[in-house]
Parts: structure tokens; sequence; C-alpha cells
């Protein structure tokens, strides 16, 4: 390198130096004069300015400053200028094309600089420097890093390999000092500095002011020594690494063994549920085959005592539930602990309630405080089947709690939190911010799993059917062969739609068919089935059954809605083609003794002030003579419920996180609503209806609090409308409505 030096301003003399980083990359070194200001800016200009340039300015051991700047010269020598932020030159020197440099001597630079000053410019070298030029993979790069390593600890610790937890990828332990605060770690090879993901946790104290750490290496050679680079907030820490070869022969002989340190335990399941294909049931796995001991504070008479029952972990937070006896005030609170030892308290959003709890030798009931808790998470836990608590006293003791292994499949977690609260205290403040995200976590999540598994066609599919029927089937097949009975028998429907069964419980898959294949020869009407891989609910089977359909007019059936007599259907699909202004229609429904079951749908406050779905004239005759008019109503029941296909998309058809089925109907035709479109009842159209046969075959709906998170939930989004709407039908309950413009000649056609 050629370097001519000129005056700087106040008097004195600067030589800039230029070397060679790596193949293509050149950094200048300059020693700024001790009479610049130190906080002084200073620019590095050239004739064809390179991009990227950076620069950091470092402290030396002498009191001054040295700025360096990195950049991607050209291939010809170039005039460069060190400017002042006023402009004034401080250095002029030609800088020539990076071959032609020298090395960058590591050891000479770390000299000159205070201890500070070696920390940061590794850091900023590890950082901004390598990703600005992408210098990972690069040779000379890895060299001058591990020069600088060598120069600043030339004896590092050990650290080693404890098991491998995936392909490629190592658990390794080292110890750490705690003052240093890992900011970053990087593995250093003889041709690679590579930054690794910052998942580490650290444990307990091993001894001489040490902490245990471990973290996961994704190494390719396994056999090949490295450098593992700790970058904190306080300095720099290095480990040799000799080889991977782990310690223990497989993660789950490690898994077996390491039952003290529990905080480990939750990183590795972290780690796994964050790997792709089998990582979360790997994870699952080991926590089942190898659980921890569940820990709980017994109910004494003199003593605080707890259990956590419940701790799901979900994608955005903790639920936790369980119970307290604090009869001595003593209580300070229960928290959770997280993997690296911190804690978290549970009751900044907790709801309690009275409850029972059973000792377990002698079976006895005990009085005791109920408590749900949810605690957001910025990281989700992964399927971490135990987290851990601890209950704390006020003297400032504190003692561990730890759940029996909890249910990890969505449908599982999804009863388990609707059973978290009995019933009778299922109110607002229990939904609002704690049952109701976990609620909304797992139907997320369940989301995720369900899909159509396959279909299957009976006969030739109608060409251009006018009316799409979609049937979802949940278990009851008892109706079945009736509905398609009372079909098959009407002319227009069988000349006009097509039949669409959804199967929502395939563990029936068999049967199903088998009934549907006798049905169609005896009927021989074209019947679709549409198979779901498993159990998601009503909302998504009809939503499933939608997207199947072909056409224009859309009808939703239950399952237990049977036909009385023909031309049901014609009178209420010609409505809602003649009328633009119509978003949907429902028939009159009566049940087997000829009383009224739905006559059009309306709401109405409950003593919580929570708007419930009323039948109008439920229970009724079915000739009583206001059911006989044809008007419009706020809702009609998705039993039967009839819309145009588009309509229906242009919605998102039903709303899918209504736990296990209700109130999708009224949320549907509060969304037509929202369109500008009516809602009306036809009491010409009658149809028998077999009362919610298949919701009860869910235990979880009927004994949970299912129907009262539904109801809470479609209040807390439709308060407004529903308030707005129900002016117009203040005696609902005698059927006031509006009527509407359905011929007589219109019925008469039919």
């Amino acid at each position: 390198m050629t370097s001519d030096c000129s005056k700087v301003a106040g008097g004195g003399s600067s030589f800039a130096q230029a070397f060679q980083l790596c193949s293509e990359v050149a950094v200048v070194v300059w020693d700024m004069p001790p009479q610049l200001p130190a906080l002084g800016k200073f620019t590095l200009a050239m004739q064809s300015q390179p991009v990227p340039l950076v620069s950091m300015t470092l402290p030396r051991a002498d009191g001054g400053q040295c700025v360096l700047w990195a950049m991607k010269p050209g291939s010809e020598a170039e005039d460069a200028q060190i400017a002042a932020a006023d402009g004034n030159t401080l250095q002029a020197f030609a800088l020539q094309p990076t071959a032609r440099l020298p090395l960058l001597d590591v050891e000479a630079l770390l000299g000159n600089l205070s201890p500070e000053g070696r920390v940061k410019f590794l850091n900023n070298l590890l950082t901004v420097w390598r990703s600005a030029f992408r210098l990972s993979r690069d040779e000379l790069f890895s060299t001058v890093v591990e020069d600088a390593v060598f120069t600043l600890v030339p004896a590092p610790r050990l650290a080693n390999s404890v098991c491998q937890i995936a392909p490629r990828r190592y658990l390794v332990e080292t110890d750490i000092s705690p003052e240093l605060e890992i900011s970053g770690i990087y593995a250093i090879g003889a041709s690679s500095v590579l930054p690794l993901p910052s998942q580490f946790v650290i444990g307990n104290s091993s001894g001489r002011g040490w902490q245990s750490c471990h973290f996961i290496l994704d190494s390719p050679q396994p056999a090949r020594p490295l450098h593992i680079m700790f970058l904190g907030k306080r300095g720099i820490a290095v480990r040799n690494l000799p080889n991977c070869n782990p310690r223990f022969p497989g993660l789950q002989k490690w898994w077996a063994e390491q039952r003290g340190d529990s905080g480990l335990r939750d990183f590795v399941v972290r780690q796994l549920s964050n790997l792709p294909g089998s990582g979360p049931a790997a994870a699952i796995d080991l926590q089942l085959r190898a659980p921890l001991p569940a820990r709980r504070v017994a109910s004494s008479q003199t003593h605080a005592a707890a259990e956590i029952d419940l701790a799901l972990s979900l994608q955005g937070g903790l639920l936790a539930g369980g119970w307290t006896k604090d009869p001595t005030v003593t209580l300070a609170g229960i928290d959770y602990l997280r993997e690296d030892g911190t804690v978290l308290p549970l009751d900044g959003n907790w709801y309690e309630f009275p409850a029972w709890s059973r000792d377990a030798r002698t079976k006895a009931k005990t009085d005791v405080t109920g408590f749900i808790a949810w605690l957001p998470l910025d990281e989700p836990l992964g399927p971490l089947l135990q987290p851990r608590f601890q209950i704390r006293l006020a003297s400032g003791a504190v003692k561990p709690l730890v759940p029996k292994p909890q249910p990890f499949e969505p449908v599982a977690q999804r009863n388990r939190i609707l059973r978290a609260v009995p019933p009778q205290h299922a109110v607002d403040e229990a939904f609002r911010t704690i049952l109701a995200p976990a609620l909304e976590c797992a139907e997320r999540e369940l989301g995720k799993t369900i899909g159509v598994d396959h279909t299957k066609d009976y006969g030739q599919p109608r060409k251009a059917p006018l009316v799409s029927i979609v049937v979802p089937l949940y278990r009851v097949l008892d109706f079945l062969r009736f509905q398609l009975s009372g079909m098959a028998t009407d002319p227009w429907l069988a000349e006009n739609a097509e039949i669409i069964f959804v199967l929502d419980s395939p563990e029936i898959e068999d049967e199903t068919k088998h009934m549907l294949g006798g049905l169609h020869i005896l009927h021989g009407l074209p019947m679709k089935l549409v198979v779901m891989n498993r159990n998601g609910g009503y909302a998504r089977a009809c939503n499933a059954g939608a997207r199947f359909a072909r056409g224009t007019v859309l009808v939703m059936l239950n399952s237990d809605v049977v036909p009385r007599e023909p031309g049901w259907l014609q009178l209420l699909a010609r409505p809602l083609i003649k009328q633009r202004k119509l978003g949907a229609i429902g028939p009159k429904l009566i049940f087997e003794d000829g009383s009224l079951q739905h006559a059009g749908l309306y709401f109405g406050r409950d003593q919580r002030s929570i708007w419930l779905n009323h039948h109008f004239y439920k229970g009724m005759p079915g000739r009583y003579p206001p059911a006989q008019v044809a008007r419009t109503v706020p809702g009609v029941t998705g039993a039967c419920l009839v819309t145009r296909r588009e309509t229906y998309e242009r919605v998102g058809g039903y709303t899918e996180d209504y736990v296990i089925g209700d109130y999708e109907d009224s949320d549907l035709c509060l969304k037509i609503r929202r369109l500008g479109l009516q809602i009306a009842y036809e009491p010409a159209a009658c149809l028998y209806h077999f009362e919610r046969r298949s919701i009860r075959r869910s235990q979880d709906y009927m004994r949970g609090v299912a129907s009262q998170y539904n109801s809470w939930l479609h209040t807390q989004r439709w308060e407004d409308d529903i308030a707005a709407l129900m002016p117009a039908y203040c005696d609902g309950a005698h059927g006031a409505g509006v009527s509407i413009e359905i011929q007589a000649r219109e019925r008469n056609a039919a």
C-alpha cells in the first residue's frame, strides 16, 4: 500500500493504513490525532464511493481513538480522503485494490486497543461487518476471526456435546460467567463464521461462580473442531468444542436421566417443537415416557396449600388452573417458572370461584378456592406437558407445584378448557381475558388440522343444479333414510337439486357409506359424500360442503330435519332468486308431535345481559295463527337455512370460532344483514325437526361451558347490531315483524 501524509488541521500529522480483511473487503485503519475532538464525526470519501461502507470508532489503550472503515474497493488505485464534519480534509492517501493490500494484523490491532475496544471490534466484526459483506463462509475472514479469538483468549474453556436431538442438531453444554449476559452465539470453524440461533438456557451454578449453559448447535460435520464465541453485554467468552460426538447415545437416554434440571427439559421441548416434521411428536413422546413427578402442597389446617391441575401450553400463552387454601392468610401468590429460572406471577390475570378438592388418601372433600389464570407469552412454549409453578408465601419461602402431564391434542385441550370453570361461574370476568384467549388459541390450532379427506359420488352428478343441499352428519344417522325419502318423493327437488352430505365423524365412515349406497340404489338420487379427516364442528363441516356446491341457491340442512311434504324447497328458493334484497329464508319447523319448534329466530337478553337465541312461538300448536304469517325476522335457524351461494361466499360462510356448534346460524344471519339484505320466514314450507339429536352426543357441550361461551362471544361480536335490530321486534315473543312480498300466485305455482 502507498500512503500519503498531509497536514492535519491544528498541526501534527497522521497516517491512514489499509489492509485486506478478506478476498474482496479492505479495511482502512486511522488513528485519530489527539488534538481532534473525541466525539467528532469523520468520513471517508472516494471518487467512486463504495457501497456498503461501514465504520466503527474504537478506544485505544493510550486513551486515543481509532477509526476503521470497511469497504470493497475498485480494481484500480483510487484517491481517498478522510474529512471532518466541517469538510476540512484531515488525511489524503491512495487506496490500492484489495488484492494488493497486506492481511490485517489482528494481533497488532488488538494490542493497541483498550479492553472495551477489543470487545467492540470483535462484536462489530461478527455482526455488522460479517452481515454487510456476507462473509460467513469466507475462509480469509474466518482466519481473521480465529486470530482475534486466540489473541483475546489463548486457552479457551471446553464445551461438550451432550446428545443429538435431531439430524445435524446437537445439545451442547458448557459453563458461563453469570455476568456475561449473552446477546449472540457464533460457531467459528476453519472456513466459516456462522451465527447460531440465540437459543440457550442458563442453569444452576456449577461451582466457582460459573453457571451451566446449554445451547443448540447445527453442525453438518460433527467430527470437525469448532470455537464457540459468546457475545455479551459485558464482554465475550470463547469455548473450544473439539467435536460433536455426543456423550449420550440418544436423546431418550439423556432425557430419562435428566430429572433434576427441569428448566433444561423445558428448553429441549421448545427446541424440538420448532423443528419441522416429527420434532413436536418427539417432544411429546419424551414427556410421556419419562414425566416429572406431579407435586402439590397438601391441604392443611395451619398452612397454605395449592395444586395446579390445569396447565395448557397454547400458541398464544399459558392457561393455568387449580385451587388454593389459605387458612392462615400466608399465601402471597402462585408463579409460573420459566426455563431460565425467572418467574411470572399468575395473579395479574386470574379469576377465583368456590370449589372443592378431594384428598388422595382419605377421599374426603375439602372446600377450597378454585382459580384459572391466563398468562400471555411472546414465544410459544411448544408442546410442554408439565409447565412448572411455585406457591409463594408471605415469608418469602417458595414450594414447587408440578401438574400431571396435560392434554396436547387441540380437541382435548379445548374440551379441558370448557371444563375449567363450573357452568354457574362462567361469567364475563372469566371469559374476557382468560377463557376466551385460550379457546381462540385452541380453535385456531384445531382448524389447522381439519380438512377434507376424500369424496365419493353416488351416481352421476347433476350437470347444472339450481340448488345445492348441504347436510352435515355427526354420529347420528337415525333420520337419514326418512330425510332422503322425503327428498326423493319431491319431483321439483329431484329435478333441480344436488345433495352433498358432509361426514364430520369419520369414525362411522363405513356405516355411512353402506347406508348411502343402499339409499341411492333405492331412490336413484345422485349424491356426493364429503368425508372430513376428523371432527371439526358444524361450521367447518358446512363450509367444507359449500365449497363443493355448484347451485345458485344453497341450503344448509340438519340431518335431523325431515320434509313433511313435497314443494318446500321450491317455496324457499323462488323468493331468493326473484328478490335481490332477500338474503336468506327459512321454513316453519315443527316437532314430531306437530307443535312449533321454529317460526323465525329472535334475540332476548338473559339476567347477565347476554343476548340469547329464541324461536318465535316455540311449543305452540303448529297451526298457531301468528306463525302462519310470512314476514321478515331477525334470523332463521341453521337447521334449514336457504341463501344464495354468492351471498354465503360473500360473507365468508359460517364463522368457525364458535366451539362445537351453536350460534353460527344467527351469526351468519347478522353478517347477511350487514350487507343490507333481509332475512325471511316462510310458513308455507314446513318440515319436521327432531331437535339437537347430534349435539347431545357431545358430552363436552352438554356438561361444559361451551353454550355460555358461544352466547358470550356472540354478544361481544354483535351487541350493537342486535340492540339496534330488536326494537323493530319489540314484542318478539309474540312474533311482531314486517311482511315480505311473497305473491300468492308464486305459492300456488309451487
